[in-house]
């Protein structure tokens, strides 16, 4: 396949929009490209509009290694942040401009450019190479738990996932004292030391773990009333108020740590309350999504939640907090020196020179990932893609250096792993 056959793969699959729906048309369309290679695939329906693709090649004797992604986007946010229209490709030099190119249409095209050209070569894969695309990874990841609860990860061996996992050079140290990442100190001091001789636009890393999630609402009734006579009602996003800073508090004081993925990390949070300006609120609403860790799973954390708000309740009679869970899951760590890894490794500096060979790193964000551990606790993992910090951002972009680079390291570690 030419480059230019790469960019417009990539082009189509950022025309379609997929903001936390309609991944059935970009399924869709996979299907029938994979089709015009004589490659078949299978839907799996996961709502109205959304849907999974699943494909195979291989001689079907021997390990099962997957590539995998997701097939939805975050919103764009306010069109006018953008210097380009978010859903037409941009190239401007090496960069390549659009929604979702890094978070993780990037990855997911050189997945599909990777598979196919196996399935075109000829390419002896002694075992099964599997190609999945998900849905509603960016949310609740339904698409993924749907494809666990029918089967199609229980024997998977190993998987890749084409996260976006590049920082620029010039922020790495901020990257690591963000807290979204962890690195052994020794490694992250050779990799400044190095940077500064190097060439290269960006380090990519290998993700061997990541925290785990918790998303909740937190909900205050109170009373309207109209504002000229504020003491006939029961402020409600008063009392949010005083639960936040509250939440805040607990969340300060957590004193469990992990070795590996560090503390729990209170996320971005959203904040509804109120009618109209003449009016008490009588609702407020607080959004959450937390980064969990193993040594404080969310069951534990919710239950500590609920005694916050218990406390809270008992002590004022027009308190009314309440809390609902909308989804969680676990925290992923595997073996961050699997064979998978190593073969990943191996390969890499054949393709993409930078200042260190993809060190292993455990980070705060969440993958798919989780749902194939679920399926096998012992499936070895590597997440590693295109793209890099301007995911979920405006301007949002993958280099082009690194997007062509991934599709020969995927292709190359499928025939290792395979061979």
């Amino acid at each position: 396949m030419t480059d230019q056959d790469k960019i417009a793969l990539l082009s189509d699959l950022v025309a379609i929009n997929t903001v936390a729906d309609h991944e059935k048309k970009i399924a869709v369309y996979l299907q029938d490209y994979f089709a015009q290679h004589g490659i078949d695939s299978k839907l799996v329906d996961v709502a109205p509009n959304r849907a999974n693709l699943i494909a195979e090649i291989g001689d079907g004797k021997g390990p099962v290694l997957a590539f995998a992604g997701h097939l939805d986007t975050v919103h764009e946010g306010d069109f006018n942040t953008w210097d380009t229209d978010p859903f037409t490709l941009n190239i401007q030099n090496d960069k390549l401009f659009g929604r979702g190119v890094t978070d993780m249409k990037g990855g997911l095209a050189a997945f599909v450019i990777a598979f196919m050209e196996l399935h075109d070569r000829h390419e002896p894969l002694h075992g099964t190479l599997r190609f999945i695309a998900t849905a509603d990874e960016e949310k609740n990841e339904l698409g993924a738990d749907k494809l666990a609860a029918e089967g199609y990860l229980t024997d998977i061996d190993a998987v890749i996932i084409g996260e976006p996992t590049g920082v620029a050079l010039n922020e790495i140290s901020e990257y690591f004292n963000s807290g979204g990442a962890v690195i052994d100190p020794s490694t992250l001091k050779k990799l400044q030391q190095a940077a500064v001789t190097s060439k290269a636009a960006e380090q990519h890393f290998i993700f061997f773990a990541h925290k785990g999630f918790l998303a909740y609402d937190v909900t205050a009734t109170g009373k309207a009333a109209h504002s000229s006579m504020p003491k006939l009602g029961v402020d409600a996003i008063n009392h949010l108020v005083q639960y936040y800073q509250a939440e805040q508090t607990l969340y300060d004081t957590l004193p469990e740590e992990s070795p590996i993925l560090a503390k729990t990390m209170r996320g971005a949070n959203i904040i509804q309350g109120g009618a109209q300006q003449n009016s008490v609120s009588d609702l407020a609403t607080l959004t959450e999504l937390t980064r969990t860790i193993p040594e404080l799973p969310a069951q534990t954390l919710i239950e500590r939640l609920q005694a916050l708000i218990a406390n809270l309740n008992q002590g004022d009679e027009t308190m009314n907090l309440s809390l609902h869970v909308n989804a969680y899951d676990d925290a992923v760590v595997t073996p961050r020196d699997s064979q998978l890894i190593k073969i990943v490794q191996d390969i890499i500096p054949n393709y993409l020179i930078e200042p260190m060979v993809a060190p292993t790193i455990a980070v705060s964000l969440g993958t798919d990932a989780a749902a194939f551990v679920h399926a096998n606790p012992n499936v070895q993992l590597a997440i590693i893609g295109p793209g890099n910090t301007t995911a979920h951002k405006a301007n949002e972009y993958v280099s082009q250096q690194a997007y062509f680079a991934m599709v020969d390291i995927y292709r190359e570690v499928a025939k290792q792993y395979l061979k």
